[in-house]
């Protein structure tokens, strides 16, 4: 009989441990968030979050909207992880954040060693250079 309830409470245990590995792993969202520099992105989470973990502040800042939204704002290029913990310190969110120069919508073309970007919508417009390259012709 005892050996049945040790049985038990190690199957207990596993099933436990593999479910909240599957959890965690579910709420690191796979791939990266791509964010636009000076843009904003959300992060919606399955239960109140306590704590928020920013790993580089300088590469992108997060604001609490409420107990359950996270808004992601892009400062420089770079990349960062923002994490987010509930009441007891479990994991809400594990967030790789990718910040790029590129807007949303854009495209970056190449000839060469000259790179020119546009903000594409209906058309594409370029936008201006950065300093040392040149559109292409």
């Amino acid at each position: 009989m005892r050996r049945l309830s040790l049985a038990l409470c190690a199957s207990l245990t596993l099933l436990a441990t593999a479910a909240g590995a599957q959890s965690a792993h579910a709420q690191s969202g796979g791939a990266p968030l791509m964010v636009s520099a000076g843009q904003a992105a959300r992060i919606s989470l399955s239960a109140p979050v306590r704590d928020l973990v920013v790993g580089d502040p300088t590469v992108a800042d997060v604001s609490l909207v409420n107990e359950r939204t996270l808004v992601i704002l892009a400062k420089k290029v770079g990349s960062t992880t923002v994490l987010a913990f509930d009441a007891r310190g479990q994991a809400l969110a594990d967030r790789q954040i990718v910040v790029s120069d590129i807007p949303a919508g854009g495209v970056v073309v190449q000839r060469g060693g000259l790179s020119a970007t546009y903000a594409c919508a209906a058309s594409c417009s370029p936008l201006p250079a950065a300093e040392g390259a040149a559109p292409p012709k």
